[in-house]
């Protein structure tokens, strides 16, 4: 994926600018997608943002809450109750849809769980303020449909999640279609059709263990 050209229309100077923040972050994934963790810096960031590198060290002190930041603020899928199974995974796998088409997201995402396992600080900040929240709201998708029985009694509240994520996660890594500019069509179409599979395994199987 090319590098975006917008920094050279972002004016760099001292006045105060609220878009610094959002400006800032765009870019931090963008850099980290493309050079990963040992080009990920301050100066890169600043540069491809246009912001300047003091605004940037007053908002962040390290790399690495600069990156989870940038993370947390994209608009990371949440599994929202609208009533019923298919509605709730559907809306849920539409969000993820979006996520993986917006540029640059799904590489960086990609680095960073590589880099959580050698970076004890980035880990903490992922499982924190990404992970264990991200985990706790998709776990809700398997509970609210066994407790509607919509799932079998003990079905793990983490086999849905895993399964669509999973799912979609080799989907995307292996779609001959990323750069196609129909990607995002062809890649919803793939997983709804990956999200009627899953769901009629889990009502046609009775499922043991704790719920």
């Amino acid at each position: 994926m090319e590098r975006s050209s917008a920094a050279a229309h972002r004016p760099v100077g001292r006045k105060r600018d609220p878009r610094i923040e959002a400006l800032a972050l765009v870019a931090a994934i963008e850099v980290y997608a493309l050079d990963g963790w040992h080009g990920f810096t301050f100066e890169a960031v600043a540069r491809v943002s246009g912001v300047g590198k003091p605004a940037i060290y007053r908002r962040w002190s390290t790399r690495e809450a600069l990156l989870i930041a940038a993370f947390d603020r994209t608009n990371i899928p949440t599994a929202r109750d609208l009533g019923g199974l298919e509605a709730d995974v559907h809306d849920y796998v539409s969000q993820w849809v979006r996520w993986y088409v917006t540029p640059f997201l799904a590489q960086a995402a990609n680095r960073l769980l590589v880099d959580c396992v050698s970076n004890a600080e980035l880990d903490r900040l992922y499982q924190k303020v990404i992970f264990t929240p991200l985990g706790k709201s998709a776990r809700q998708v398997t509970n609210r449909a066994v407790a509607r029985e919509e799932l079998p009694p003990g079905t793990p509240p983490t086999i849905l999640p895993d399964l669509i994520l999973g799912g979609m996660l080799m989907h995307w890594m292996f779609a001959p279609y990323r750069d196609d500019r129909h990607a995002a069509e062809l890649f919803r179409a793939d997983c709804e059709r990956l999200v009627d599979v899953i769901l009629r395994g889990l009502r046609a199987t009775p499922q043991g263990g704790e719920g």
